[in-house]
């Protein structure tokens, strides 16, 4: 129940939902429908130069957070240029398009739930004509009370380390979408581990998904060990177990998300205190 690759760009194709919908627009899946994921699909969207989507309504939440270039975003009216760093939640039934106006192609990690549909099964995304472009829309403002649902995320911000626990040390999490942001569906931030730490075994009653922005760590899935790097992605499903050791002297930090969002109290469940309970409670 988990799953580690490292994105290529050669695997970016059309994305099959937009058809005749959009030109340009390309999507590489890390995990979908088509595997054993059920509760997202995660993954690269790339809008190249000259590149549009028509308005787009879907039943499900998008997040978006961009890693390279520049891309156009027309949500519910309101147009935005959003630039490497910057995410924002599209509501489910929310009408959106993408235009890429730059000379460079526009990348993005996605992600979305409920779990979209494959092409052929029910009809979960519809198309209402080109979009209205301004010559040229604005950054967004994070001042300005109309651009809510996005916002901007920079390392050089991020909180320092914390010790929580002798399970999880050494580690800070800067939170992107949530309840709070306006999901309902799930949840999108960034762990980093400043210098060495430990994340022990412990699992989840919901599924995670990983992108590494930077550095590298150590990493055990289901008791198989890997190393990930900058560009890679992992996945764990739910009840997977899994652990992250972050190396001395090489600073990481990863793009995550949970879907279904975790319960109110015990989201995560570290394994090495109830193995304790084996030298007190016997049967």
């Amino acid at each position: 129940m988990h799953k580690v690759a490292t994105f290529d760009s050669a695997t970016l194709a059309p994305h099959p939902k937009y058809g005749a919908h959009a030109h340009g627009l390309n999507w590489s899946p890390f995990v979908e429908h088509a595997d054993d994921t059920v509760h997202i699909s995660y993954g690269i969207i790339e809008v190249t130069p000259g590149g549009e989507t028509e308005l787009t309504i879907q039943a499900h939440e998008t997040g978006l957070y961009l890693i390279e270039g520049a891309v156009d975003v027309i949500r519910d009216g309101r147009a935005y240029r959003l630039v490497a760093g910057d995410f924002m939640l599209i509501p489910t039934g929310i009408a959106h398009a993408y235009r890429n106006a730059g000379s460079v192609a526009a990348r993005w990690i996605e992600m979305c739930a409920p779990q979209p549909k494959a092409p052929d099964a029910w009809q979960d995304t519809w198309f209402d004509g080109a979009a209205e472009w301004p010559d040229t829309p604005a950054l967004i403002n994070l001042a300005d009370r109309r651009d809510q649902m996005v916002g901007h995320y920079d390392i050089a911000q991020h909180t320092p380390p914390l010790t929580i626990t002798p399970d999880l040390d050494g580690f800070s999490q800067r939170m992107m979408i949530d309840d709070v942001f306006g999901a309902v569906h799930f949840n999108m931030f960034v762990i980093n581990f400043a210098n060495g730490g430990i994340c022990n075994h412990h699992d989840h009653a919901f599924e995670e998904a990983y992108y590494v922005l930077g550095g590298e760590v150590d990493i055990v899935f289901d008791g198989q060990e890997y190393l990930l790097k900058k560009g890679d992605f992992a996945w764990t499903g739910v009840g997977a177990q899994h652990a992250f050791f972050p190396r001395e002297g090489t600073p990481v930090h990863w793009l995550e998300i949970q879907a279904p969002q975790p319960p109110l109290r015990e989201g995560v469940r570290f394994y090495s205190p109830w193995d304790n309970f084996t030298n007190v409670i016997k049967f």
